[in-house]
């Protein structure tokens, strides 16, 4: 009898990749102003640098002395009054090859960190626009993960992606879905979550950009409590992946904890750098 494959066990290889559809709320809401990394910007304009650094990092980590490996497919897309749009191009996924050989214009973006003694600097880094700031109209957040959904059951129906490391699919977004109930949300998002390979299934990370009373960021929830009384949160929680058994070591090692799982993929009062956190913890060990 052949031996069922322990779950999220499988290396991340050019030989069975895995895949990001990583989702940015373009919504109205967004043209609110935020403090993010130490400077005030809009909320549109912090979502698209820090995509724009996330999306080069994703390629850094894919290069080798022999050249850029293909150890996933990436997708971005975008979803607001215009509708969802694919923000990197026509074919939806595309690999880290593919996008290091575009020649883009480059933005700088200037950040406040916090050194060891507690003092602060900042830092200015470049990095390549592959989105641009965009808050316009309502917010088709159902629309989005219904070509989410499309999108991964055809990849995990393809070979290699059958048998390897499951899709991780990332919603980033600070207001309500405004082209469905909550029920219809909380459906598709099962359905999201029972895309598989032979490997598990599809990880689901909601990243909500709220503001909290305190300014607190909640990542790797293990209880609806521990969020605010607040219905759109708490859908999202119930939206996001339980986090595989195998990562509880990994996400208690890295962030402050109070209990021992299991975790939700959800961060709350969060910026994409939680999201790379995240990813991190859901992935470095299979690099």
């Amino acid at each position: 009898m052949t031996r069922k494959p322990l779950p999220y066990s499988c290396s991340i290889t050019r030989s069975n990749p895995t895949a990001f559809v990583i989702l940015l709320d373009q919504s109205g809401s967004m043209a609110e102003r935020t403090i993010h990394d130490g400077v005030s910007q809009t909320k549109a304009e912090a979502l698209a640098s820090a995509t724009n650094a996330l999306i080069d990092e994703l390629i850094d980590r894919c290069r080798r002395p022999s050249g850029v490996h293909d150890y996933y497919h990436l997708a971005v897309l975008g979803y607001s009054g215009m509708g969802v749009r694919n923000l990197l191009g026509d074919q939806g996924f595309f690999t880290p090859s593919e996008l290091a050989v575009r020649t883009l214009p480059t933005q700088a973006t200037t950040r406040e960190r916090t050194l060891p003694n507690g003092s602060s600097v900042m830092t200015t880094t470049i990095n390549n626009r592959w989105v641009e700031p965009l808050a316009t109209g309502t917010t088709p957040m159902y629309e989005a993960l219904c070509r989410a959904l499309q999108m991964t059951e055809t990849l995990c129906s393809t070979e290699p992606f059958r048998e390897s490391y499951p899709p991780t699919i990332i919603n980033i977004t600070d207001g309500e879905a405004t082209d469905a109930s909550d029920d219809q949300l909380l459906g598709l998002a099962r359905r999201l979550r029972s895309v598989s390979t032979l490997y598990g299934e599809v990880l689901m990370v909601n990243i909500n950009l709220a503001k909290s009373k305190d300014g607190k960021a909640i990542i790797f929830p293990s209880s609806v409590e521990e969020l605010p009384d607040n219905r759109y949160s708490r859908l999202l929680y119930n939206m996001s992946s339980v986090m595989p058994e195998r990562y509880t070591p990994l996400i208690m090692r890295n962030v402050e904890y109070r209990s021992t799982g299991p975790f939700r993929a959800l961060g709350y009062n969060a910026l994409i750098a939680d999201a790379i956190a995240m990813m991190n913890i859901g992935t470095i060990s299979s690099w």
